[in-house]
C-alpha cells in the first residue's frame, strides 16, 4: 500500500516539484521543461509567496512528490466595476504513476481551504474545454464555466507567404490614411519596463475586465529578474505624436517533446491593447491593430520564434477581426472557470472582454 501524506511547500522541495511538473505535463505530448531555477522563480520568488500556496502530495516511502496544486497569484481584479480578491489556480498535476488515486481532488480541497482562510472572494483557473480535469475535478469542486476563450496561433514562416499581399495592401492603406501620419512605435528589448507598465495600467482597464494591474514589485519579478533570457520581455509601444496609445509584450519559451526529440520556440503574447477612443472609426481601429500586430510579427522573426500564441476573449471583436486579417489561426478550446469562495456574493457577467493575467492564461507571468 502506498503511504501518501499531504502537506505544504518547504525549502528543499524545489527539485521534486520540478521533476513532477516535467513528468506530468509531458504526458500531454509537449510542454515546457522547467529547471529548478525556473520553478523557484515562477512560484517561490513570486510576490507575497507563502508555503501554504503550494499544496503537495508526497509518497513518503519512496521519498517522491507525486502531486501538487498552486494558488498563485492572489490578486485584486475588477469585474462589473467591483474589486474581488482572487486566488488563481495553476499547474494542477499528478505523477503519471499515481493517477486515479484522488490525489488532485485532495490537493484541490486544500487549495480551496487556503483561499477561504485568506478571505478570497473567488478563485479562477484556465481549463481545456475538452480536458479530463474540467469535468472530473474542477466542476466537482464547484468551478463553473465563466468565459470561453480563443487560442490564437501564428506561424511566422507560413503566415509570411499567405498574408504577404494583405500585409502589403494594409501598409498602403496606412500610408495614405491621415490618421497614421503621426503614428510611431518603439521596440524595447528588456528595457522601459515601467513606462510600459504605466501605459498598460492606464489603457487596459478602459476596455477590459479582469486585468490585475501591474505593480512595481510584480514587474521586477515577472519582467526584470527573470531566470533566463528567453523570458526577458520585448515591449512594443505605439504613440500618436508623443502620447502612448497602445502596446504589447512578448517573451518566449521552448516547448519540447522528450519522447520524440522535438523542440518548438513558442512566443507568448501577454497582451495587445489600443486606446480605442483616439481612433476616428472602426476602419482606423482595425488598421491600428494591424499596425501593432505587424510589429509583433517583426519581433517574432527577430527572436527566431517558430510559433506565436495568444489567448483572448470571444467578445474582443475588434482585436479578433484584426488577428484573423493577419491570418492568425484560432481555436475555441479554453475556458476561464470560477468558483465562489464566499458563497454569498454574486459575480456579474462581464460586459467588456476579459483580459486575464498571463500567469493564468499562459502559465507564465
Amino acid at each position: 500500500m502506498v503511504n501518501i501524506i499531504y502537506r505544504h511547500y518547504k525549502p528543499g522541495d524545489d527539485l521534486g516539484l520540478t521533476n513532477l511538473f516535467n513528468k506530468a505535463f509531458q504526458m500531454n505530448g509537449m510542454s515546457i521543461i522547467r529547471s529548478v531555477k525556473n520553478w523557484n522563480w515562477r512560484f517561490v520568488q513570486s510576490p507575497d509567496f507563502k508555503p501554504e500556496m503550494c499544496q503537495i502530495a508526497e509518497d513518503i516511502d519512496n521519498k517522491i512528490i507525486v502531486g501538487a496544486v498552486y494558488v498563485n497569484l492572489v490578486e485584486e481584479i475588477t469585474l462589473g466595476g467591483k474589486q474581488y480578491l482572487t486566488g488563481e489556480i495553476n499547474d494542477v498535476c499528478s505523477h503519471p504513476s499515481y493517477i486515479r488515486r484522488g490525489i488532485s481532488k485532495k490537493l484541490m480541497k486544500m487549495a480551496v481551504d487556503y483561499m477561504k482562510k485568506i478571505n478570497c472572494d473567488i478563485s479562477l483557473l484556465d481549463a481545456d474545454i475538452k480536458g479530463f480535469a474540467r469535468k472530473r475535478i474542477y466542476q466537482k469542486f464547484g468551478f463553473f464555466d465563466f468565459e470561453y476563450r480563443y487560442i490564437h496561433f501564428y506561424l511566422p514562416l507560413f503566415g509570411f507567404f499567405i498574408s504577404y499581399i494583405p500585409q502589403f495592401l494594409n501598409r498602403i492603406r496606412m500610408k495614405f490614411n491621415k490618421f497614421f501620419k503621426d503614428i510611431s512605435y518603439e521596440i524595447n528589448y528588456n528595457k522601459k519596463h515601467f513606462e510600459y507598465m504605466e501605459a498598460a495600467n492606464k489603457i487596459i482597464p478602459k476596455y477590459y475586465e479582469g486585468f490585475p494591474l501591474y505593480t512595481k514589485k510584480k514587474v521586477k519579478w515577472a519582467r526584470i529578474n527573470v531566470p533566463d533570457k528567453n523570458l526577458a520581455p520585448t515591449y512594443i509601444i505605439v504613440k500618436k505624436r508623443d502620447k502612448i496609445i497602445g502596446g504589447a509584450v512578448i517573451n518566449h519559451q521552448n516547448y519540447r517533446s522528450l519522447k520524440y526529440g522535438i523542440k518548438i520556440r513558442l512566443g507568448m503574447i501577454h497582451e495587445i491593447f489600443l486606446d480605442k477612443i483616439v481612433f476616428n472609426n472602426k476602419r482606423d481601429l482595425y488598421l491600428g491593430y494591424i499596425y501593432l500586430i505587424l510589429k509583433i510579427v517583426k519581433i517574432a522573426t527577430a527572436r527566431f520564434i517558430n510559433a506565436l500564441l495568444f489567448e483572448g476573449d470571444l467578445k474582443d471583436l475588434d482585436l479578433n477581426k484584426s488577428l484573423k486579417g493577419m491570418h492568425f489561426l484560432k481555436n475555441k478550446s479554453e475556458v476561464v472557470m470560477m468558483k465562489l469562495i464566499k458563497e454569498n456574493i454574486e459575480i456579474p457577467k462581464p460586459i467588456k472582454p476579459l483580459l486575464m493575467s498571463s500567469c493564468l492564461s499562459l502559465g507564465v507571468p
